[in-house]
């Protein structure tokens, strides 16, 4: 059993636990290499996809053309959701149709980090509602 671990490191736990399990008798399997497989988005330093905003790229490594991508029939979402807010609208739809996020409090805490502070909670919930609507349906706000 594993316990605790953040995003971090869980690719490190990960290589610890496989390289214990192989050094045990009779397991025929080879050493952990995650060391070796980049993570999901990973490109190289300094790369950058043309047309597709800097804070994208930053973000989500070579994933931000798959991101910018859901803006090509509303370009609006390649804006900041709301003045002074650091996350574009692609970023909402994104945490709901490829990260997962079911409720508000799991795109605005858990993938954009927008609910650790508290105004830009409240100036994000419109912007929320008004690009994946489908969350606030669900009835879970925060």
């Amino acid at each position: 059993t594993i316990v605790g671990g953040k995003l971090t490191t869980y690719r490190r736990m990960a290589q610890d636990v496989v390289d214990v399990v192989v050094r045990r008798p009779g397991v025929a399997a080879r050493a952990c290499r995650t060391t070796n497989l980049p993570a999901v988005g990973a490109q190289e330093p300094g790369a950058h996809s043309p047309g597709v905003p800097t804070r994208l790229t930053r973000r989500y490594g070579a994933e931000a053309p798959a991101v910018a991508a859901l803006a090509a029939d509303h370009p609006g979402l390649l804006q900041p959701i709301a003045p002074g807010l650091p996350v574009l609208g692609v970023e909402l739809r994104w945490a709901v149709e490829r990260e997962g996020a079911l409720t508000a409090s799991d795109v605005l805490d858990g993938r954009t980090r927008l609910g650790l502070v508290p105004a830009w909670r409240a100036a994000a919930l419109p912007a929320l509602e008004r690009i994946v609507p489908e969350v606030l349906a669900r009835g879970v706000l925060a």
